[in-house]
């Protein structure tokens, strides 16, 4: 077996179980967090009535139906996502609208129908590719000549407030940090250097790719023991604190109680966040 496919099983499990799992938990509030970056992606790919296209990742399906809004009522769109647990969800959103399809499928490697897609846009999942040229010489083949790619994906954990005040946390009470893997390996932060972005999707076949910094505020919890409380239930703090005490798992809630409190106010805590936004077109 080779490692890309390893990694891919790795991913595939992840979104068979925990990752569904966390969505279930906490997944209203990461359509929130995500939804100002999804904002930006649709104001950059532009999509018209009439217009086909492919949501790469689509997950609980709300981009998919953001799209399917505005290229209705001839246009179409195709959700893909290879989490079944992740698309039941997406199918109770877009029930009864006829120009959607999901499709559970891994878009690295499914074979769309060549020149089908006007515009191919994807909200934090191309990060998760293996190979990413592959992929996105896969998703090329899909798109019509004259089509656009738009995806959005993470900058540097730092480049989050919110992951870095956790992060600096973590670190004061128990002197390390959690494992978020190998710099540029398949996850949250794959793509955090975007000059390599840039490079990989050019490699893919794409054409006047552009790169562009967004930066913006994320509502993350509505008080600083709801914030608090996400975080300790993120994977990373599970690893970071496995085993560990009670008293440990307490102290490392008021550690962050604390370090959210400067981001909190009657609105809730709310963080800035940075993001690149990728644009391309075959």
């Amino acid at each position: 077996m080779s490692q890309a496919t390893e990694m891919n099983l790795a991913e595939r499990e992840f979104w068979s179980a925990e990752g569904p799992q966390q969505y279930a938990e906490h997944g209203a509030r990461w359509e929130i967090m995500m939804a100002p970056f999804g904002a930006a992606m649709f104001d950059a790919v532009a999509l018209q009535p009439g217009e086909h296209v492919l949501d790469v990742g689509c997950g609980w399906g709300a981009t998919t139906v953001d799209a399917a809004e505005r290229v209705a009522p001839t246009g179409s769109v195709v959700g893909v996502d290879f989490s079944a647990q992740m698309l039941e969800t997406a199918r109770q959103r877009t029930s009864g609208m006829d120009h959607v399809t999901l499709l559970e499928a891994d878009a690295q490697v499914h074979q769309f129908e060549p020149d089908s897609f006007d515009a191919v846009i994807s909200r934090f999942a191309a990060m998760l590719f293996d190979d990413p040229p592959a992929a996105f010489a896969n998703l090329h083949r899909a798109v019509k000549p004259g089509g656009r790619l738009a995806f959005v994906c993470w900058q540097g954990p730092l480049d989050t407030e919110w992951v870095a005040v956790a992060l600096s946390a973590a670190a004061r009470l128990t002197g390390r940090q959690p494992d978020l893997g190998e710099p540029g390996a398949p996850g949250p932060f794959a793509f955090a250097d975007g000059d390599r972005a840039r490079s990989l999707v050019e490699a893919g076949g794409f054409a006047e790719v552009t790169l562009e910094s967004v930066t913006r505020p994320q509502h993350i919890a509505k008080d600083t023991d709801n914030a608090a409380e996400f975080v300790l239930a993120l994977p990373e703090s599970k690893q970071l604190l496995d085993g560990a005490p009670q008293q440990v798992w307490a102290a490392m809630a008021d550690a962050l109680r604390e370090a959210f409190t400067p981001f909190a106010g009657p609105h809730g805590v709310i963080t800035d966040a940075s993001a690149w936004l990728v644009t391309a077109c075959r």
